[in-house]
């Protein structure tokens, strides 16, 4: 299985494909931002695109607030 740079700030590890962070950066997510993640529906990819956009400003993944 391929691995892939995680995109989190000033993280080195990987990520294998279909996930969307490193365990560590994962686990770091505050508890609400993981489970907003979680929800596979219409919003999901929309999530997922306001998650890179706060990792591509450089927050860190324990300030990371998803609100949709």
């Amino acid at each position: 299985m391929s691995s892939f740079p995680c995109p989190g700030p000033a993280c080195e590890s990987t990520r294998k494909a279909g996930q969307y962070l490193c365990w560590d950066c994962w686990d770091a997510l505050p508890a609400p931002a993981r489970r907003a993640l979680g929800i596979r529906d219409d919003l999901a990819m929309a999530r997922l695109r306001v998650l890179h956009r706060q990792l591509t400003a450089g927050t860190l993944p324990h300030e990371i607030e998803i609100r949709l």
